[in-house]
């Protein structure tokens, strides 16, 4: 094994980094920690790994202070965390004159190791070491970095591509201001806005036919349920798993509660416990393939008695289990508007008035400022519009200093509705964070 990890420190210091798009992923700057990076399989989170690696040597950091390992490798299959003490043993007998320096270690699919936290706790307390590790839901759970890392990680969320990332990925330039746009332009991203609802974010599908998309995708949740949750949890109700996630994913952005689904399934003759539909609730969300979101409340126990909203990590997995001839554009554009209020890191609640009207998102920023949401594709119909602005309006009356929007596929405008403003956005205006 110390030969193998000498060959494979000399193979990463002397590879050959792939072409990236860049991510548009803050990593938080806090010394002394080590930095995990989580998220969906398929996301990107190796390639995120490189782009940290490049960030280091446009810093002017040496590459030969730059190590990057795969535990993935067939050559580390037998490797123990007994063996992991020779990363660090072989590196410096290679470049004894960089203890003078910070090394950085970028240790891809970690999880491979049992007990590797003990590895990198043993490493950030005797080196001088900046480490990134990154692995596959399966077993890289925040909460269990957290209790196995004991405070020692700070986690970054890879998401699939937003839709800035999406632009870069197919070679768009953004314009330097946006202040004035000509309407060839706008088409063009309202056209591409379009296409991202579509496609989705996933970076491995961007170039592939509608078929070949939508097998794909098909895999990367079959993989999830498999992989992730059916060896992981040794789950043994596979029908039941698998028809949750369906409805979930079919069903995206609607209210959703165990005992409905519990009393579908009694209905159709498959027999679960509603505490075993909880457990799988739970293993679903773990993955990243689903979110939840409460009713807002100051109440607990409101949020607990009303049904959550649930949304899939991204656009592209809904289209491919509804089909093309079954899509909804508004519900896409809602589920889009969902995953990237969860990469700006906000709080995101869904609102229900007393007289039954209904908001989209209650999002709270992390400077406490507050927004209330609505999503609807299309609002040139009189009475689509007196709704959604009615709705947002019942907001107003119940959470001061709110701003309230209303996010379209094309229009723009400032709306007065009886004594409030609703600023009315284009998505892929808003998208881009303009």
């Amino acid at each position: 094994m110390k030969i193998v990890i000498r060959n494979q420190i000399i193979d990463s210091i002397n590879k050959k980094l792939p072409k990236l798009v860049e991510r548009k992923i803050e990593v938080p700057d806090i010394p002394n920690k080590t930095f995990s990076i989580i998220g969906m399989r398929r996301t990107g989170k190796t390639y995120f790994l490189f782009q940290k690696l490049l960030d280091c040597l446009k810093q002017g950091i040496d590459r030969s202070r730059l190590v990057y390992l795969n535990f993935e490798d067939e050559r580390l299959i037998d490797m123990t965390v007994g063996d992991m003490h020779w990363i660090v043993d072989e590196y410096y007998a290679l470049y004894p004159k960089n203890r003078s320096y910070q090394v950085f270690f970028f240790l891809d699919e970690i999880q491979m190791i049992p007990q590797w936290e003990r590895f990198v706790r043993r490493i950030m307390d005797s080196e001088n070491a900046n480490i990134f590790i990154s692995g596959s839901s399966a077993k890289m759970l925040s909460r269990e970095i957290a209790t196995s890392m004991r405070g020692r990680s700070i986690e970054t969320i890879v998401y699939p591509f937003s839709f800035n990332e999406f632009l870069s990925f197919h070679n768009i330039d953004l314009p330097q201001s946006f202040v004035q746009i000509d309407k060839n332009y706008r088409s063009l991203l309202e056209n591409q806005c379009n296409r991202y609802l579509t496609i989705g974010g996933f970076p491995e599908v961007q170039k592939l036919s509608d078929h070949d998309r939508h097998m794909l995708l098909q895999s990367y949740v079959n993989t999830v349920i498999f992989r992730d949750i059916i060896e992981r949890y040794g789950v043994t109700n596979i029908i039941v798993l698998k028809q949750l996630i369906k409805h979930l994913i079919r069903n995206f952005g609607a209210q959703f509660t165990v005992n409905k689904f519990f009393n579908y399934l009694k209905l159709n003759g498959i027999k679960v416990s509603k505490t075993t539909l909880h457990e799988y609730m739970s293993y679903i969300q773990d993955t990243f393939l689903i979110q939840n979101i409460s009713i807002y409340s100051q109440s607990e126990k409101q949020k607990m008695v009303n049904p959550v909203k649930s949304y899939v990590i991204d656009m592209g997995l809904t289209d491919a289990f509804l089909m093309l001839r079954e899509s909804n554009i508004g519900h896409h554009l809602e589920n889009c508007i969902f995953i990237e209020l969860c990469r700006r890191k906000t709080r995101v609640s869904y609102f229900r008035s007393k007289t039954g009207y209904e908001v989209d998102f209650i999002v709270t920023y992390s400077d406490k400022t507050m927004e209330a949401i609505q999503v609807s594709a299309d609002i040139s119909a009189k009475q689509t519009l007196e709704r959604e602005c009615r709705s947002l309006y019942e907001v107003k009356s119940m959470i001061k200093n709110i701003r309230l929007i209303l996010i379209t596929m094309s229009d723009e405008n400032e709306i007065q509705y009886k004594d409030s403003t609703i600023y009315v956005v284009p998505a892929w205006k808003w998208l881009l964070n303009l």
